[in-house]
């Protein structure tokens, strides 16, 4: 069945939305989790532009992201075949009879960008040919989870006039050697932005030490890149202690260096934050604040006032060992949001109460997910954050603090005749995925994801919103076939 636009009246009763457009707590969708995909249409070419996230340029952002489920009943995170899947925008939204799916195994990982969802991969137009470009590790990293995934390789998905060619491996980066002479195993996908500000999009990497040394390399790859992966020149800066993931801003309205999120390394606990104040100096010059802990983090124009700011917060994750479950007050159950610009010393953050996680947490996986989004076009972006077992809040800040838009979450849930039954409604409560203007009317639409598998690693039924009504919604189960 093809997406289309949603009204509210229509909304009742059609795809898979039966009772699922209230925006209440507890209402469930209606159809089996995994239902079957639409078929496949060839995917309209584009001329190229300079939209963010457009892998066919054609003017429409895409809906990109990371799936292990298959028609089998979904990945359970511990084999990594991950699949790259693109669903294409257009004038109605991301339509997924226009899609392209990445056989399984081909992508280890790909760089979180913006909101810091490790499933949603960011893009950039790394080659300048007008079609943004993916940055991934290639092949498939250790079968454990938390393991770290250094067995894979950075390559590029690079985009063309009718999007990515599946026919084709992602293709390499090129990686110059250290002090050592040889570079380290990448600790994280390449993660993209244009850290100095001339315009062409860079990539930051961050490198386990050749040497075995306690430290971390920061290596920053600057664009323009060539069709075989080689940056205009690298840039080195050690880092200490080690890295566990890099989040970068998106490119705003005014240009600029994208400031550069390193999330340190954890066991289990909210991890440290630095923000790199990035320039078109040497990396090793770049101003480092230090912020609050958490694995939630948030680029976006907060107060409207055309600068970046940055909100790292709690997902609700803990060390699970006897006497380490708890955080510190500043951090337990908080965004902590940092106005832009950003200077030498990091401002006094906005600290932002989120609601609280269900009694029975779990240790293990994340309970929440936030995303920035411009709902309305005003140019100020609204923070939602989503939490299993409540919905997603939309937060607004409202002049020296944030305050939830509508009176109740953002609720949209799997069925209960799925895997997760109708015991489990916190499992089956979608989250915040991304945020982006599909449509290209001149705001932002929130997608939500309902996950079935064990560890929430595969989406596979999404909602498309405009923050309370649904424009559509799909299923992805069946896409990988």
């Amino acid at each position: 069945m093809p997406f289309g636009r949603l009204t509210v009246p229509a909304c009742v009763g059609a795809l898979l939305l039966t009772g699922a457009c209230a925006n209440v707590p507890g209402v469930p969708a209606a159809g089996p989790a995994g239902g079957s995909a639409p078929e496949a249409s060839p995917v309209p070419e584009g001329r190229g532009g300079d939209v963010a996230d457009d892998v066919n340029g054609d003017g429409f952002p895409d809906l990109l992201f990371l799936s292990s489920y298959t028609e089998d009943g979904g990945g359970d995170g511990l084999e990594w075949d991950l699949r790259l899947v693109v669903v294409y925008g257009s004038q109605n939204g991301p339509e997924p009879t226009t899609r392209a799916v990445f056989g399984p195994g081909t992508v280890g990982a790909a760089a979180s960008v913006g909101g810091g969802n490790r499933l949603r991969p960011g893009t950039a137009d790394l080659d300048g040919d007008g079609y943004a470009d993916v940055p991934v590790l290639t092949g498939s990293p250790p079968g454990s989870l938390g393991a770290s995934v250094s067995a894979g390789r950075p390559g590029i998905v690079w985009g063309g006039p009718a999007g990515p060619d599946l026919r084709e491996e992602p293709g390499p980066v090129s990686v110059p050697g250290g002090p050592s002479g040889v570079p380290g195993s990448p600790a994280a996908a390449p993660t993209p932005g244009d850290f100095d500000g001339d315009g062409h999009a860079d990539l930051a990497l961050a490198e386990d030490s050749a040497t075995g040394a306690d430290t971390a390399g920061l290596v920053v790859l600057y664009g323009p890149f060539d069709r075989e992966g080689t940056p205009e020149r690298t840039a080195r800066r050690p880092v200490a202690p080690w890295i566990g993931g890099l989040v970068a801003a998106p490119a705003g309205p005014g240009g600029g260096p994208a400031p550069l999120l390193v999330r340190h390394g954890s066991d289990g606990e909210q991890p440290a934050n630095t923000l790199l104040v990035t320039g078109p100096g040497d990396p090793g010059g770049w101003d480092a604040l230090e912020l609050l802990p958490g694995s939630l983090s948030a680029f976006g124009d907060f107060d409207g006032d055309g600068q970046t700011d940055v909100a790292v917060g709690d997902d609700g994750t803990r060390n699970d060992e006897p006497g380490h479950g708890t955080e510190p007050a500043e951090v337990d159950g908080r965004m902590n949001v940092y106005p832009g610009p950003f200077g030498p010393q990091a401002p006094e953050p906005l600290p932002v109460p989120l609601a609280p996680t269900p009694t029975e947490r779990s240790f293990s996986y994340h309970q929440r997910t936030v995303a920035a989004c411009d709902l309305d076009g005003d140019g100020a972006d609204t923070l939602a954050v989503g939490l299993a077992g409540h919905g997603v809040d939309l937060l607004d800040e409202d002049g020296g603090g944030f305050s939830a838009a509508g009176d109740a979450p953002l609720v949209r849930s799997g069925p209960e005749d799925g895997p997760q039954g109708a015991d489990s409604p916190a499992a089956r409560t979608a989250e915040a995925f991304a945020c982006a203007d599909h449509d290209a009317d001149g705001a932002d639409e929130l997608v939500l994801a309902y996950d079935p598998s064990v560890d929430r690693s595969a989406p596979v039924r999404w909602w498309v919103t405009d923050g309370d009504a649904d424009e559509g919604a799909f299923d992805s189960g069946d896409f990988g076939g």
